[in-house]
């Protein structure tokens, strides 16, 4: 996507991309030297500096082919492109960068980062939230997630299959990383995919299922390798069908996959139909049935879904413990793509990285271990969050063809104009989150998220991350308060008084306003040993609610 009709100044612009230092595997590019070629022939007077490298996918040497000057100081550079978060040191004052900043949650880790932008006035225009007008992300990084998801547990398959005394073709599969790009990624499944045919699948694992949660682009990336196996499309509800057909000719060479969507992992809790936009909009008017209709069926799950704590979990540790006593589950691996600490799946009790990509749980305990020997009865769980930057060639070259449309209006617009006024399109514009030290208005509740973090980290009762495991007693809720927490400073009266209750108490999840007009809200949960007490607190948040004109939705 590119902009039409950029008037070219007659002055020289230097555009720096500098080189990437958060993490030994990150090799991708904001630009590939094809991009740069391509802006370079079309505005002669927008020049690059590029950081020498010997870790990117593409050479130093390639950059320098196209025209790009090779040097370390970008000082000259009134633009510098990056991937993910710079490090402080390394921020020049009043300059524009592009990166991917982690600071538009009021992220806590990313806060330092945020200052500094600030104190140093940089222009930041994040990646992230450059959106269209329907709020669709333009430069994102999901469907290789998914393509990254999948062929690393593919390859993780291989290892419990073997450490329970298979050796299957799947060993033939490597770490996403080994493979060039993802073409000889898939070249090699397709290879595989005959082995499994010849070979056939173990009479123990048929009939192998693998389960596709959700439908974005994470989803798309994740099927368009499964696919490439022997395989049969089925929906849900065949899944019983099948397994109560164990032992049929077609189970011993194909690997069935299904797609989990919404209507699949809820029901209506009453008389009516379910509905995607009304669960979205009500999730406590529904109950959960994935675990009960299809989990126990399923081999690997490949979980792709957007989740908060509104939704109920896809799976928590008490139905997969009750599952795996009862001999009822047949699960023996998830690919968590969408990687939310005990999130939708809620024995994700640990992130995993590229060098050790994956862990082993068992369900019946509840315990973790490293490797499956240890536990080749166990689930064996992937989570990495970070699985682009293992398709780095094919990442950075969509990336690059979707961004670099914007470099020369960001390049030619002027900083110290307002920002309405700088001639930015209005895809970047929405994604300027700081400038000359302030945050735009578009990020301003930044300013408000950060202070109730701190306020609440403050409070001797408060606990960080929820209150998980006190959903089994009775004197728990969880509520969702929504309104104008801010401005009225009906947060500070929440959190004051929960403090003077001597309760425990936790904000497990976040959508605040732009601004002053749009109402804020978060799920509260809150925790009392004495019912008394907890009533007690219930009539306060009503009291506060009905004062400050705030709703609340409690789910006990």
């Amino acid at each position: 996507m590119e902009p039409s009709n950029i008037e070219q100044p007659a002055k020289v612009y230097y555009v720096g991309i500098r080189r990437e230092d958060k993490s030994v595997w990150e090799r991708r590019v904001p630009l590939t030297p094809q991009d740069v070629q391509f802006i370079i022939q079309k505005y002669p007077n927008i020049h690059f500096i590029v950081q020498p490298s010997t870790k990117r996918i593409f050479k130093d040497k390639d950059y320098a082919a196209v025209g790009a000057t090779l040097d370390e100081d970008l000082s000259k550079c009134g633009v510098i492109l990056g991937v993910k978060e710079i490090p402080i040191s390394a921020l020049e004052p009043e300059k524009t960068y592009l990166f991917f900043a982690h600071v538009i949650k009021a992220q806590e880790a990313g806060m330092p980062l945020l200052d500094a932008l600030l104190e140093k006035r940089i222009r930041l225009i994040d990646y992230e939230p450059i959106k269209d007008h329907s709020g669709k992300r333009l430069v994102a990084f999901g469907h290789f997630a998914g393509n990254a998801g999948a062929i690393d547990f593919l390859s993780g398959i291989g290892k419990i299959l073997l450490a329970n005394g298979f050796s299957t073709p799947f060993l033939q599969i490597g770490m996403t990383y080994t493979y060039y790009n993802l073409a000889e990624a898939k070249e090699g499944i397709l290879k595989v995919g005959k082995r499994i045919v010849d070979d056939e699948i173990p009479t123990r694992y048929q009939p192998m299922i693998f389960a596709v949660t959700g439908s974005g682009r994470c989803a798309d990336g994740c099927l368009e390798i499964l696919k490439l196996l022997p395989h049969k499309i089925v929906a849900p509800e065949e899944l019983a069908d099948i397994v109560a057909a164990k032992g049929s000719p077609e189970q011993k060479t194909t690997i069935y996959i299904t797609q989990i969507l919404p209507q699949h992992m809820v029901e209506p809790d009453g008389n009516f139909a379910f509905d995607k936009a009304d669960y979205y909009e009500r999730p406590n008017s529904y109950r959960p049935i994935f675990h009960e209709k299809y989990l126990p069926y399923i081999s690997v799950i490949f979980n792709c879904i957007f989740w908060d704590a509104r939704y109920p979990r896809l799976i928590t540790c008490e139905q997969m413990q009750k599952l795996a006593e009862g001999r009822d589950s047949r699960l023996f691996g998830v690919s968590d793509i969408t990687c939310d600490f005990e999130g939708s799946i809620e024995f994700l009790k640990r992130f995993t990285t590229i060098d050790q990509p994956f862990y082993v749980y068992d369900p019946i305990d509840m315990k973790i271990y490293d490797d499956p020997k240890d536990c080749p009865q166990g689930i064996l769980y992937e989570s990495v969050d970070h699985l682009p930057s293992e398709l780095p060639y094919d990442a950075s070259v969509y990336f690059g063809s979707k961004l670099r449309g914007f470099i020369a209006p960001i390049t030619y617009s002027d900083v110290s104009k307002p920002l309405v006024e700088q001639g930015l399109p209005p895809e970047i514009e929405r994604a300027v989150v700081t400038l000359n030290g302030e945050l735009t208005p578009n990020f301003s509740y930044i300013t408000r998220l950060r202070e109730a973090n701190e306020k609440l980290k403050a409070s001797k009762n408060y606990t960080a991350g929820g209150l998980k495991q006190m959903k089994r007693v009775k004197s728990f809720a969880s509520i969702r308060i929504e309104g104008h927490l801010f401005d009225t400073l009906a947060l500070n009266k929440i959190v004051d008084g929960l403090t003077t209750m001597m309760v425990k108490f936790s904000f497990i999840e976040w959508i605040v306003g732009k601004n002053n007009e749009q109402p804020s809200s978060v799920v509260l949960q809150v925790y009392s040993k004495e019912m008394d007490t907890f009533l007690e607190v219930l009539e306060f948040l009503e009291g506060v609610a009905e004062k400050s004109n705030l709703t609340l939705q409690i789910d006990k």
